[in-house]
């Protein structure tokens, strides 16, 4: 007799909109830690995201935290460019994006 059980990843996709700021981060911080409760791979679409600010890279930056101290890995898509340049300014671009081979189109937390 053979086991053939396979284990597959929990992925959950969560969907950013709007503004990543200091206003708002109180229930972002919430919907990030809601979201990575179920899942072992939690994709966050970023293509709509207009506005962020440290404060909001802030809170990605501990998701990111939260994430690897439980085994769990943080995907970023469609980050815009607003949200680039903020990681740039404050020098932490290399920590949050992992580059997947120059198609631009996901980035690794």
């Amino acid at each position: 007799m053979s086991d053939n059980t396979v284990e597959t990843k929990r992925k959950r996709l969560l969907k950013l909109e709007g503004k990543l700021s200091i206003y708002d981060v109180g229930g972002l911080r919430e919907k990030l830690a809601t979201s990575l409760e179920d899942a072992d791979i939690l994709d966050i679409d970023m293509t709509d995201v207009r506005e962020c600010d440290t404060s909001g890279l802030q809170v990605l930056c501990s998701t990111k935290k939260t994430a690897g101290q439980k085994g769990k890995q943080i995907v970023l898509t469609g980050i815009p460019k607003v949200v680039e340049d903020v990681m740039i300014k404050t020098g932490i671009t290399h920590k949050m994006i992992g580059h997947d081979g120059g198609t631009g189109c996901q980035k690794k937390l």
